[in-house]
C-alpha cells in the first residue's frame, strides 16, 4: 500500500493498538481493555498488607479541580490548533483557547460516558501517533498531526470505534470553542457589534421586473 493510500482503520487498529501498547504500556490501553485484563489477584496484590500505614494523600495542589491532566490539556492544545491553524488573518484554536473550553465542558458536564469518550479518545489518539509517526502528539509536526486526523476523518462512519467517536467529539468541541471566543466572533468572523443603521438602504429585488 502506497502512502497515499487510504488507511483501513478497522482492519489497521487490532496491529497499531499492539504496537503501541509495547511501546507505550498500559496507559494507552482503552479503558474497556485496561479493566478487562485487570485480574481478582492483581486486584488483592495492590491492597496494603495487614498492619501497613496507608501512604499519605497527595497534597491539593490548584491543578486538583482539573479533569484533564497537563499533558492531556497540552493534547488537546495541539488537537485543536491543528482543526482551526492560526493564519494571517486571525489566531487558532490554541490563542483562542479553546482547551480551555473544552475543559470546562467536561469537567462540568454530567455525562460520565462523554468523560470516558475524551480519557479514552486522548489515549488512543496518542497511541495512533505512536504507530504511525513514532512519536507523541506533543512532538508531532503539524503534517504528523494532520496525517492522524485524516485517518480518522478517512473512516468517519466507522462509529462503533472510540477513537472515531471521539474525533467527532473534537472536531465539534473545537469549533463551538472557537467561534464563542472573542478571537473567533471579532477576529475570524470580523463581527462588528449591534449598530444603529443611519439610514435603511434595502436589497436588491432578486426578481426582474415584468413588461
Amino acid at each position: 500500500m502506497s502512502a497515499n493510500d487510504p488507511i483501513n482503520l478497522k482492519q489497521d487498529r487490532r496491529q497499531w493498538l499492539k504496537t503501541s501498547a509495547t511501546a507505550l504500556g498500559a496507559a494507552v490501553l482503552p479503558l474497556s481493555g485496561a479493566v478487562a485484563e485487570a485480574s481478582p489477584e492483581n486486584s488483592q496484590a495492590a491492597q496494603p498488607a495487614a498492619g501497613a500505614t496507608p501512604a499519605a494523600a497527595p497534597a491539593e495542589t490548584s491543578l486538583s479541580a482539573r479533569f484533564f491532566t497537563p499533558a492531556q490539556h497540552a493534547m488537546i492544545e495541539e488537537l485543536s490548533e491543528t482543526i482551526i491553524p492560526a493564519d494571517s488573518h486571525s489566531g487558532g484554536a490554541k490563542a483562542a483557547k479553546v482547551a480551555d473550553y473544552i475543559e470546562q465542558r467536561i469537567r462540568e458536564g454530567v455525562d460520565d460516558q462523554q468523560k470516558v469518550l475524551w480519557r479514552e479518545g486522548l489515549r488512543l489518539m496518542e497511541s495512533m501517533s505512536q504507530h504511525y509517526n513514532g512519536k507523541s502528539i506533543v512532538g508531532s509536526s503539524t503534517e504528523e498531526k494532520i496525517s492522524i486526523l485524516k485517518v480518522l476523518s478517512d473512516n468517519a462512519q466507522l462509529t462503533e470505534l472510540p477513537e472515531v467517536r471521539f474525533f467527532h467529539e473534537l472536531k465539534s468541541f473545537t469549533v463551538r470553542g472557537y467561534y464563542t471566543s472573542k478571537i473567533g466572533i471579532h477576529d475570524d468572523l470580523e463581527y462588528k457589534g449591534n449598530r444603529i443603521l443611519m439610514e435603511f438602504v434595502g436589497c436588491d429585488d432578486p426578481t426582474p421586473p415584468t413588461t
